[in-house]
């Protein structure tokens, strides 16, 4: 079982809710105070890589550690869906945003468990544990929505809650990866037959 202690309870270790087979997990806190937002608090474990030769090495190589806080200060003072920090990342590193989906896939070319999305998302939550960037739970929107949640971002200071930005908000195409085959014209689901598709 997979446990961690709350961030701003020390003496509370919480059991992990398994989410995936891939090996993510979701924690609650259930004090309602300490927290920076009145109530419970709830955190996401990412997956962890599938254990490849120099995978660590590669998040330092593409410079992620610098890369995804920029992609994040994009929208800086924001709470930022997964989704628009992939974006803004794929947009300024598109050689670099290749090479992840070229390696391990995006579920805008085809289902896959392991994606470059998963890879960056772990990424993310590396660089939350150690202070790096924050992190959130919260709705999964638009093409994104086929997750219960979804992981947020932002950087110090911590931003007000209600202060986000979505990927449905942003009506983003999904054109900034290599090979999609999404048809959506406003990238918010996953459906290949237009005719399927709602928007």
């Amino acid at each position: 079982m997979n446990r961690q202690y709350c961030h701003f309870h020390a003496d509370d270790d919480i059991a992990g809710v398994r989410l995936n087979d891939e090996g993510g997990y979701t924690f609650t806190c259930e004090h309602t105070s300490g927290h920076p937002q009145p109530g419970s608090y709830t955190w996401l474990q990412a997956p962890e890589p599938p254990d490849f030769p120099g995978l660590s090495g590669l998040a330092d190589e593409l410079g992620l550690q610098v890369e995804l806080p920029a992609a994040i200060a994009r929208n800086s003072g924001r709470w930022v869906e997964y989704g628009v920090v992939e974006a803004a990342y794929a947009e300024a590193n598109p050689v670099d945003f290749a090479r992840l989906v070229e390696r391990y896939g995006h579920t805008a070319i085809k289902a896959k468990n392991y994606t470059a999305s998963a890879f960056i998302a772990a990424t993310l939550g590396r660089l939350s544990r150690s202070g790096d960037v924050l992190f959130h739970a919260g709705p999964a929107t638009g093409r994104w929505d086929y997750n219960q949640q979804i992981s947020w971002w932002a950087l110090a200071p911590d931003p007000d809650w209600a202060t986000r930005t979505s990927w449905q908000s942003l009506e983003m195409p999904m054109t900034y990866v290599p090979g999609a085959t999404e048809i959506c014209p406003k990238g918010w689901c996953t459906k290949t037959d237009p005719a399927q598709c709602p928007h």
